[in-house]
């Protein structure tokens, strides 16, 4: 039977299936966490580093265990693609080595204050053309990190490429230097509707054209991998390298949704998305590369499972305090998701953007509004958080929308699939009955099937 194999690069783990094209089923699946935190995660000077490495070698090895799989089922591995987490890169060589360590989405040195008196990415923003899709610039972007680089004078003096992680993996499979679309858009400087190069922040970020990788549309394929990586890997020499995506483009992908239905997806983050035939963004939205002259509305979020976190953490130390015993992750959200769907949110509501939001102002944080002395109850105020979680990536929709267009939701994400109480505030709040995708590694599966045309 043939199959293929789609991997995503995640910020804490990395995703793989063997997915079978005639079943359009996923045969096998790994997960490996932990495997791509080896660099420097220094919180406390805003750089988030990993080791491109040790984040090459574990997927080379997910490639080997997921090959093995296949030939003892006698099945035939055909292609290869790619996703994971946009916007961040590193620099390589001509031989496609890494000479800088991958620097993340989440890096926020392109935030540090420059000679004039104001960050890096904002005086990238005065010399940018306008940009129809939203996207912007924003610190953690390769654009803004590349910039920060190059006024420091800390850009290797051999380099050849700029590259995204999931690109630069592809890239070494398939013998050359190649992005995607979607891929270089993230980066905060290609153009994805005109399908050009963003000039004016090139020059002014000092990034030279010749450092540029091939762009390649969205599961276009790109050749054979190279022989010598395939008898490393188990692998046929014949086997196809397909060109990458974005993981927001991937879930999208892998959850199955149709033009008709909205995709929720939450993990740490959380985003809604929809097709649209209007590259041009709204309020709370951007516009995303999605393949074959296909795009995405999307209204992103930082409030996802990683803002439920922090509110279960806090029950987690309010017992600590108050009883002098600990209690576990795990417990502590069993208690919290029973709350949630039990309980109504008796006028709270909760803006639950801990770590701020893409759309607002910098400063604006997390709050919590309509308190009385009758309705501040643990339950009200859990069900005033998922309601406050759905509420981020519904207003934009409407905002854009006027009215519920779609016939149905798509859930996807970790995130989604445990919360009970999440997907019921996100029924109510559409109006419109939810469905979990078929596959929980969505970005993953999305990617294989980028491979099947």
């Amino acid at each position: 039977m043939s199959v293929v194999i789609g991997i995503d690069i995640g910020s804490s783990a990395i995703k793989a299936v063997l997915f079978a094209a005639e079943k359009q089923d996923v045969i096998h699946s790994v997960r490996r966490s932990g495997q791509t935190s080896r660099g420097a995660m220094d919180g406390a000077s805003g750089h988030f580093e990993q080791d491109p490495i040790a984040m090459r070698d574990a997927a080379f090895s997910i490639i080997h265990t997921l090959t093995a799989f296949a030939n003892e089922r006698g099945d035939n591995v055909e292609a290869i693609a790619f996703t994971g987490q946009m916007h961040g890169g590193l620099l390589v060589d001509a031989a496609l080595r890494p000479l800088t360590t991958f620097i993340t989405w989440q890096d926020k040195r392109g935030d540090e204050i420059e000679e004039r008196g104001q960050t890096y990415v904002e005086s990238l923003r005065e010399l940018a053309e306008p940009d129809p899709t939203g996207v912007g610039i924003h610190t953690g972007f390769l654009l803004s990190t590349l910039y920060w680089l190059r006024r420091h004078d800390a850009v290797p003096r051999n380099s050849a490429y700029v590259i995204g992680i999931y690109d630069w993996l592809t890239s070494l499979l398939s013998g050359r230097a190649v992005t995607d679309i979607s891929s270089a858009a993230a980066w905060g400087m290609y153009n994805p509707v005109r399908r050009i190069w963003r000039k004016e922040l090139l020059d002014s970020g000092l990034i030279p054209h010749s450092m540029l990788p091939e762009v390649a549309e969205p599961g276009d394929e790109l050749g054979y991998i190279d022989s010598r990586l395939a008898h490393e890997l188990g692998l046929d020499p014949g086997v196809r390298i397909h060109a990458s995506i974005g993981d927001t483009q991937a879930a999208y992908l892998g959850s199955e949704c149709t033009p008709n239905e909205i995709l929720l997806n939450f993990g740490t983050g959380s985003q809604s998305m929809w097709e649209t035939t209007d590259p041009i963004a709204t309020e709370g939205t951007d516009i995303r590369y999605l393949r074959n002259s296909r795009y995405l509305a999307c209204a992103p979020t930082l409030a996802g499972g990683e803002a439920y976190r922090i509110v279960t953490d806090f029950f987690r130390k309010a017992v600590t305090e108050f009883t002098g015993r600990e209690i576990s992750m795990e417990r502590a959200t069993e208690v919290m998701d029973r709350l949630a769907l039990e309980s109504d949110s008796l006028g709270i509501t909760v803006d639950p953007i801990f770590s701020g939001s893409k759309f607002r102002s910098g400063n604006e944080r997390a709050s919590m509004a309509g308190i009385t002395g009758e309705n501040f109850l643990p339950g009200s105020f859990v069900r005033a958080l998922v309601e406050g979680m759905i509420e981020e990536v519904a207003t934009p929709y409407f905002l854009r929308e006027s009215n519920m267009r779609h016939r149905g939701i798509v859930g996807a994400g970790h995130a989604l699939r445990q919360n009970a109480a999440l997907r019921d505030a996100a029924e109510k709040r559409f109006g419109r009955p939810l469905r979990l995708g078929r596959f929980e590694e969505e970005a993953a599966v999305g990617a294989a099937m980028l491979c099947l045309g």
